[in-house]
């Protein structure tokens, strides 16, 4: 049982709020974009690689799009997410056509596809949850730990 005058349970508790006012606060302005959006086509004008720092990890590519909203202007705006994980092929990526969803009061925000957008919501509300269980694994642990012969 969690409590708040342990300083690692009142530590987590904290943790878990931040975290869940932030998926909440994701969560709704993925819901009004989704809700708000127009499905189009875009085709990628330009194709962007971003260096990871950590861990050397593989670069990631974005694809710059090109589409017209309903006035008839046209508009160039990078797709938040990499080409990666949405699951595109890099290869022949430039000059393609993609589906796309954009927040007509504001153009620029556009997502691939007609995706909701609400998986960090999710991932955040999970690792909310987690941090609830922590203090009391990192307990279990410890006590274990004591328990055995030259543990503690």
């Amino acid at each position: 049982m969690l409590s708040l005058s342990r300083p690692l349970d009142a530590m987590a508790i904290a943790l878990a709020v931040a975290l869940g006012v932030l998926a909440f606060t994701q969560w709704r302005e993925s819901s009004q974009f989704s809700a708000d959006a127009v499905a189009t086509t875009g085709r990628v004008v330009e194709v962007r690689t971003a260096k990871k720092v950590l861990l050397d990890a593989q670069a990631e590519v974005f694809a710059t799009v090109e589409f017209r909203v309903e006035d008839g202007a046209t508009v160039r705006s990078e797709i938040p997410t990499s080409v990666h994980r949405l699951g595109i092929e890099r290869h022949g990526l430039e000059g393609r056509v993609l589906p796309i969803s954009y927040d007509p009061a504001s153009p620029m925000r556009v997502r691939y596809g007609q995706s909701p957008g609400s998986e960090s919501a999710l991932v955040l509300l999970l690792l909310a949850v987690g941090a609830l269980f922590a203090p009391t694994a990192l307990r279990s642990s410890a006590l274990r730990k004591m328990a055995t012969p030259g543990g503690g």
